[in-house]
């Protein structure tokens, strides 16, 4: 067994390198994963067959994995921008990404940075991981004084905003209510198709959506 109980290098070796060949699937989580660690594993496991002198030595063993280079300052969510795949992060789908996980851990007061897989192309589809996710920003009754920024996926729905915000809200789901999109100035349009998807909607980075609350109708007799 490898440091703390880990699985074997070879096992940890061959698994990895199995799952990293995994198909995307529309709808799937991945993980991104910080290169320099990875690049630190690679050797400790002797991943490459010309690079394995330094196999199971200490002086080169990972620690826990390690994201903090791909956030931005004090953020345990926010990528810092630009990011290039391959060079500055690798992605594991789920089941490698808790293998590591199980094996080294993850650097305390981190979070795992989670993205699902996403169709993209008009004519063409084809599969790719959503990186970096659509921030838009929410409100109540057109408050813009009182603005939540929040991430999305392109695969979220419309539904999935009106629920964050009338979580962050606190709106029972009882009060009738109908969502916005703030798409100029002081231009609003609705979005009355609740399964309708982000990208299927348009919906763009820094976009405003408010939940508008309906008044209960109030007959005179």
């Amino acid at each position: 067994m490898a440091e703390g109980g880990a699985a074997d290098l070879d096992t940890q070796r061959s698994d990895i390198a199995t799952l990293l060949k995994t198909s995307l699937r529309k709808g799937d989580t991945w993980y991104l994963v910080d290169s320099r660690w990875f690049k630190q594993w690679k050797k400790y496991v002797g991943f490459d067959s010309w690079d394995k002198y330094q196999m199971g030595d200490q002086n080169v063993y990972p620690g826990p994995i390690d994201n903090s280079g791909l956030l931005k300052d004090g953020d345990a969510q926010s990528l810092k921008e630009h990011l290039i795949d391959e060079l500055d992060y690798i992605l594991l789908p789920t089941e490698g990404w808790n293998k590591l996980v199980s094996w080294y851990t993850l650097m305390e007061g981190q979070e795992p940075i989670a993205r699902k897989v996403v169709e993209q192309g008009m004519f063409v589809k084809h599969c790719k991981v959503e990186v970096y996710l659509t921030e838009l920003k929410l409100c109540e009754n057109g408050n813009m004084n009182n603005v939540v920024t929040r991430r999305f996926s392109k695969a979220d729905t419309i539904d999935t905003i009106e629920k964050e915000i009338r979580k962050i809200f606190n709106i029972p789901d009882e009060k009738e209510a109908r969502l916005w999109n703030k798409y100029m100035s002081n231009t609003f349009e609705p979005l009355n198709k609740p399964d309708s998807t982000i990208q299927d909607a348009g919906l763009y980075q820094g976009q405003c959506e408010k939940l508008k609350l309906l008044s209960p109708v109030i007959y005179c007799l």
